[in-house]
């Protein structure tokens, strides 16, 4: 017997969209991303009046296929596959809130082979309406459009219906979490939901939040283990300008902007869809502008947070009360939404984080079945909407973030010695690191700044982390009240290291200098100042040397190298040596680099440095392979470069790996150079080397060069390029033009290699010191105008350039190859007067 929606009181009506229809799927055209209906938890109707719910009722619930669908081809074309197998089919639509199961259901159910298969006998159960199996057996009931007689069970109608179906039938259960979670009702749900499926000509779609299909079914899930993903970058940004339409103008503009928004809404299709409202009224830029300040906030319809609109934050508090997350299953939920990085390895970590609990499997079992958190790896996240939500609800408390600083300090003091096997762990926690001591630093505990000023320490060994230390010891020295003297002055010379690796010269020297100037050179000072100073000196050679400024870095040096003998620092004056060799290696003056690093060696040896001993070893390799003395060099570069990977020096190896790519390039062994040199830069890439990296990219472009792949040498030559830009390492950029220029002149593109070669002679200006690259530049010059029969140009070029090469004094190879370039314009300049 139907009730009539009108006499149902209106205090205990469900609340839905005004004007909604009862939907018809057929002939729809589904093609949407997100468009999930959220039917406010709190005002869910009660037992007796989900008895009054009627047919219309239902349709007004039931959301109308939506206008966009991106991104989601891949599971559409799998959920098809499954569901139209001959046998009757149980698929499971699983994940997060705002994830768009709803949607890929009802495009899923509107297809044309789901209705061929089905002949229309489709039925869509909005679940969020029914709270047990009594009221979704009503509900069957009236989307079947079943007739019950008075006194007759509602069961054995649906199921007498069932059992005598003549042909396949789908029934979609959308939003099932709600009636599966509700109180008591897990039992008479179960047993419904079982008894359906036992049909052989039923086919079922679950839609529901979490990771595990409800009930003993055979489902099989769309997506991963923890349900459909969120969309790939590409399919979001489509889906983000389709929703934004044509509110969104001169959208080219705004590509980086999208980008960034997407990327910090980490994809999630629902916030997608409510960001992209906004642009109806307010540009991009005052959208970036609202998410950094509001966050889920403002990811509801209209701007509003109405309980009938969708919102995200409402839908991840729908989450939490379905699940029932209280206590220590919220703390953890507060927790994890506290790390950037969620707890990585969590069965290996969780449990030591806090003192007071020892034991988390059965919280984190309760966040996986809600999705409010995912599995990554093997640790556990949540995504972005989620973790800003919860920050802003359920903040974490003081108690649990020293007890998260606890645990942090110790993991990094059991990081292993060796940093290639420390820095992978390492880099799963590096963000959980840097939130945890910037929030300690911030407060006014003086024990939180020593340890801080701790784990500042241990993150130093690792390059790739240099942003964080520096941010770190920013704050530190901010708030430097109950910071030692002696602590100050290692973090501001430890900063101005971090700095100058990486590339910015300028903060490093300023950093540097107020340290230096603060002793008094001229006077005596103590072994503990001498040595400071040294480091500072040595910390100034850097800055020089690595913007090719090397008269400088020599003097900066041999200042350093006074201290530290003064301090008695052995091992600081086997480095000084060593880089002093570096130097001379860099202008090409291997004689005196070789008795350098011969020097450097030994003294490395006496006092037990192994890694000196090593990068000694390299060096002179690298002299070797200069001097095309190919079998020494690779043996010593080899053994060198074993001994880095044993010590877990990861820098160094990847150079090591560069110069063996860089050997067999010479002996035009192609494969082997490019296998060598694209470890290298693997490795670069590994620790946050990006000299490293770019000289693999000038390399592996120089190899493609010599192949005659010259397309590809400019793609490889020009990223390098770039890249040495951003750190200012313009000689560096210098070779890249000259290498760029040799490529066009092998293509025949002269206009763009007189362009590449000009460019490279114009920077090269400022670097009077670089005979080498100069004279290299000046002789490539020379060719081109060869090649152009420019021949008086190609004179001239080629004179200044041996000039330079016979001015450096060891560079005799390059001066007879000017001399040979000569001897042929010589023989070419008589045969085109004659052909003329």
């Amino acid at each position: 017997m139907h009730i009539p929606v009108e006499q149902i009181p209106t205090s205990t009506r469900p609340h839905f969209f005004t004007g909604a229809q009862k939907n018809d799927f057929r002939g729809s055209m589904i093609t949407n991303v997100a468009g999930n209906h959220i039917i406010n938890y709190d005002r869910r109707p009660s037992s007796d009046d989900t008895k009054k719910i009627t047919a219309d009722i239902i349709a007004s619930a039931t959301p109308a296929v939506p206008l966009v669908f991106k991104g989601r081809e891949e599971l559409f074309e799998q959920g098809l596959n499954i569901l139209c197998q001959p046998a009757h089919t149980f698929l499971a639509i699983l994940g997060a809130g705002g994830m768009g199961k709803t949607s890929l259901a009802l495009h899923i159910m509107d297809s044309a082979l789901v209705k061929n298969k089905f002949a229309g006998r489709c039925y869509f159960i909005p679940c969020e309406l029914f709270e047990d199996a009594e009221s979704l057996v009503q509900g069957l009931i009236h989307v079947m459009e079943l007739t019950v007689q008075e006194n007759q069970s509602k069961q054995k109608v649906l199921f007498d219906h069932l059992q005598s179906a003549h042909s396949d039938l789908l029934i979609v259960f959308d939003n099932f979490e709600t009636p599966w979670n509700h109180s008591g009702a897990r039992s008479g749900v179960k047993n419904l939901l079982e008894k359906i499926a036992q049909h052989s000509r039923i086919s079922l779609i679950v839609t529901m939040r979490g990771s595990v299909g409800p009930g003993d079914i055979p489902w099989i899930k769309l997506g991963g283990k923890s349900g459909i993903p969120t969309l790939l970058p590409d399919a979001a940004k489509e889906a983000f300008k389709a929703f934004a339409g044509d509110n969104l103008q001169n959208i080219g503009n705004y590509e980086p902007e999208i980008d960034s928004l997407m990327d910090q809404l980490e994809y999630v299709p629902l916030a997608i869809r409510l960001s992209a409202q906004h642009v109806k009224r307010v540009s991009m830029k005052v959208l970036m502008r609202m998410w950094k300040t509001h966050k889920t906030s403002m990811l509801n319809e209209d701007g509003r947070e109405l309980e009938q609109l969708t919102s995200v934050s409402f839908s991840i508090d729908l989450s939490i009360k379905v699940f029932k997350v209280t206590g220590n299953t919220l703390r953890l939920l507060s927790a994890i939404a506290f790390l950037p990085d969620g707890v990585p390895m969590w069965s290996e970590h969780l449990d030591g984080m806090f003192r007071d609990k020892k034991e988390w499997d059965l919280e984190v079992s309760t966040l996986l079945e809600s999705s409010l958190i995912h599995e990554h790896y093997e640790g556990i996240k949540m995504l972005a909407p989620v973790r800003e939500h919860i920050v802003l609800t359920h903040r974490i408390c003081q108690d649990d973030i020293d007890e998260l600083e606890r645990f942090y300090i110790q993991f990094l003091e059991d990081l292993p010695d060796n940093d290639m096997q420390a820095q992978p762990g390492l880099q799963l926690h590096i963000n959980n690191i840097e939130k945890i001591f910037k929030a300690q630093i911030s407060t006014l505990s003086g024990h939180s700044k020593i340890l801080c000023v701790s784990a500042v320490q241990v993150l130093g060994r690792f390059s790739k982390f240099n942003s964080v230390s520096v941010d770190l010891i920013d704050l530190i020295l901010q708030n430097d009240q109950n910071t030692r003297k002696d602590d100050k002055v290692n973090l501001k010379l430890g900063r101005a290291g971090m700095l100058r690796w990486m590339g910015r010269f300028r903060d490093a020297e300023a950093q540097v200098m107020p340290v230096k100037e603060s002793f008094n050179e001229e006077g005596d000072v103590s072994q503990s100042e001498a040595n400071i100073l040294g480091r500072c000196f040595d910390i100034l050679r850097g800055i020089y040397y690595a913007q090719a400024q090397y008269e400088k870095a020599i003097n900066m040096n041999l200042q350093a190298q006074v201290y530290f003998k003064q301090s008695k620092n052995q091992w600081a004056q086997a480095d000084s040596m060593y880089w002093l060799g570096n130097i001379h290696y860099m202008q090409a003056r291997f004689k005196e680099a070789s008795e350098m690093f011969s020097e450097a060696q030994q003294l490395s040896q006496q006092i037990g440095n192994e890694l000196g001993v090593a990068e000694c070893l390299q060096r002179l390799g690298d002299i070797y392979l200069m001097q095309d003395r190919y079998d020494e060099a690779i043996k010593m570069i080899s053994d060198a470069q074993k001994q880095f990977e044993t010590f877990g020096n990861q820098l160094r190896a990847s150079e090591c790996l560069l110069s063996l790519g860089q050997l067999y390039r010479m002996q035009k062994k192609y494969d082997e150079a490019t296998e060598m040199t694209l470890k290298g830069q693997k490795q670069s890439e590994e620790i946050g080397d990006e000299v490293g990296v770019a000289g693999c990219l000038k390399s592996l472009g120089i190899i493609c060069m010599e192949q005659a792949q010259y397309d590809e040498a400019v793609d490889m030559l020009s990223k390098a390029q770039m890249q040495y830009q951003s750190i200012g390492r313009i000689v560096d950029v210098a070779w890249c033009y000259q290498y760029l220029g040799r490529t066009y002149r092998h293509q025949g593109n002269y206009e763009k290699a007189n362009e590449a070669l000009n460019e490279a002679l114009e920077l090269l200006k400022e670097f009077p010191e670089e005979k080498y690259t100069i004279g290299l530049t000046l002789w490539e010059f020379g060719n081109f105008s060869f090649d152009m029969e420019d021949f008086s140009e190609a004179r001239k070029k080629y004179q200044e350039a041996r000039n330079i090469f016979e001015l450096h004094g060891q560079l005799d190879k390059w001066v007879d190859e000017c001399s040979e370039a000569l001897a042929k314009l010589d023989e070419a300049e008589p045969a085109t007067s004659i052909s003329i």
